[in-house]
């Protein structure tokens, strides 16, 4: 069975917190989380979701990526939303300092009401030492 991890709140121990967005109309912004999975594991083979971002209502997201911090050799896992788990693509982490993701469909998703942006592991391999920033680019539609 799967589960849902939240690391949107640092909830999970030793976690980040997602920094908040004073959002204005119009503006481009990051949002921006820290996940190790080394204090979670994501099992592949139960489809494990990690919710990484917190995405405001009214908000499009013009693509999303990851920065590996702690590789995790054969890890390969998805960035994306309950709606398309893999709308940025299936990224390789294979070392260190690199960005990853962006791969599938690069076009934008607008979000009516306030969603996740979600990681889930590929069927293939646990993450289990990885440790990776997420990073959302975006544009607020709130006035």
């Amino acid at each position: 069975m799967a589960d849902t991890y939240n690391f949107t709140d640092g909830s999970i121990t030793g976690g980040e917190a997602a920094t908040q967005q004073n959002l204005f109309a119009n503006d481009v912004y990051l949002l921006r989380s820290t996940i190790d999975f080394s204090l979670q594991t994501l099992d592949a083979s139960e489809t494990d979701v990690a919710q990484a971002i917190i995405i405001p209502a009214g908000t499009t997201v013009l693509t999303a990526y990851a920065r590996v911090i702690t590789t995790d050799v054969g890890a390969v896992f998805n960035i994306g939303y309950d709606g398309n788990i893999d709308q940025w693509g299936v990224s390789l982490a294979t070392t260190a300092d690199t960005i990853v993701g962006g791969l599938g469909s690069n076009a934008p998703v607008y979000f009516a009401a306030a969603n996740t942006l979600d990681i889930q592991a590929d069927a293939s391999h646990d993450l289990d030492t990885l440790k990776i920033e997420v990073i959302a680019v975006c544009i607020s539609h709130v006035k």
